[in-house]
């Protein structure tokens, strides 16, 4: 059966300037940005957006999301959102401001028939709706497209959100308590940006510690999050900001082709917090679960180029050998690529990867080593595939 989601967004925020619960602003995007790219992550096709009116930030985050790929639907009306779904699909009901983690998506999904995700009655208050003396819906229900249509024929001036709920319960849909787990502390139907404060940074710093290499765990980590604090806001993709770290790369294998050696790492230095940044800004948009783009393929392709060319360059006073140093390096950098995509390994965060490379060649240059430290980063490269590799064998 097809899986489609209906989102609620037309309740009003507790907010001084008015505006809309769905376009309350969380990590640099809307709140119904983040639950429709969530319900797209969990296979629905169509996601429904139920509106009254289409204010110029609503009809900003629809805009973003049909541009992302996500296929969506706005409905008027209770009829619209009927007309947008087939009697046999299952529905995926997102309260209005709801904030959920995909673990809570799943749950439900994996249900037979209608479910419904409550919350204990003493853990929350009234921005949850109540179901019965002990329990309030979290704001999450598995339905199908006929309850929905028999709803909408019947509707009225009645509110679509809690009516579908009500007779969800009246249907005897199974009712799933949310678990008290870590990811429970995600689960917040927002009124007002203050219910979001302290979730935006717990989303933030989670982004934050998803980094695997040492260079922008330990070194880069503060402009990092300086550059995507900026950033997250604005209109500025993922895909500008990883143009630009290509920019910055080729600049620098011409600097290098060139003999200007300090400019080509200097370009190479500047480009190393914008692949962070730009995995940061996927990671608050939702948009890091899309398996890996050609971006990650032509970057290495052109921090090898700027290697070659570099090595080039030092030949002419050093001899061929430092053509020869570069390839290796090359070479052991896309064996050990090889050898640990997908896999997680003891120490991994220390292993050679071009953006450490690049710092690490820094002091090198300072002391007007070039040739000593292009050795050191062939041996660097060399060690991390044997390392990678010895742990490989020893986990088989």
């Amino acid at each position: 059966m097809t899986l489609a989601a209906l989102i609620a967004a037309y309740h009003e925020a507790e907010e001084p300037g008015g505006g809309l619960r769905a376009t309350l602003s969380l990590a640099g995007r809307t709140v119904l940005e983040r639950q429709a790219k969530l319900a797209a992550a969990a296979g629905a096709d169509p996601v429904i957006v139920a509106v009254e009116r289409v204010p110029p930030e609503l009809l900003g985050a629809i805009d973003r999301l049909r541009a992302e790929g996500v296929k969506l639907v706005v409905a008027r009306d209770a009829a619209e959102a009927a007309d947008a779904v087939h009697p046999g699909d299952r529905l995926l009901l997102m309260a209005d401001g709801l904030v959920a983690a995909e673990s809570h998506l799943d749950r439900l999904i994996d249900m037979e028939g209608h479910a419904i995700l409550t919350v204990a009655d003493v853990r929350v208050d009234d921005r949850y709706e109540r179901i019965d003396a002990y329990s309030r819906w979290a704001g999450l229900a598995l339905i199908d497209g006929e309850l929905l249509k028999r709803t909408a024929a019947m509707l009225r001036d009645w509110d679509l959100q809690s009516t579908l709920l009500r007779r969800a319960v009246q249907s005897g849909a199974r009712q799933i308590a949310v678990k008290g787990e870590p990811a429970d502390d995600e689960l917040i139907v927002a009124e007002r940006s203050e219910d979001l404060t302290e979730l935006q940074a717990r989303i933030f710093e989670g982004a934050s510690a998803r980094r695997r290499d040492w260079v922008s765990r330990f070194l880069l980590s503060p402009l990092e999050q300086a550059l995507t604090r900026s950033l997250m806001g604005t209109s500025v993709t993922t895909t500008a900001l990883s143009l630009a770290e290509s920019l910055l790369i080729s600049l620098a294998a011409l600097a290098f082709a060139s003999n200007w050696l300090w400019l080509g790492l200097l370009l190479m230095l500047l480009a190393t917090p914008l692949d962070g940044v730009c995995e940061r800004l996927a990671a608050l948009r939702l948009q890091d679960g899309e398996g890996p783009s050609w971006w990650s393929y032509l970057l290495p392709a052109l921090s090898g180029a700027a290697l070659l060319a570099l090595g080039y360059m030092l030949a002419e006073g050093r001899g061929w050998g430092c053509i020869v140093v570069a390839a290796a390096t090359i070479a052991f950098g896309v064996a050990l690529h090889l050898e640990t995509e997908g896999r997680e390994l003891p120490g991994r965060l220390w292993l050679a990867e071009r953006k450490g490379m690049s710092w690490l060649m820094l002091p090198f240059a300072a002391a007007g080593l070039w040739g000593t430290g292009l050795g050191v980063l062939a041996l660097y490269a060399a060690g991390s595939f044997y390392w990678a590799q010895r742990q490989m064998h020893r986990r088989g």
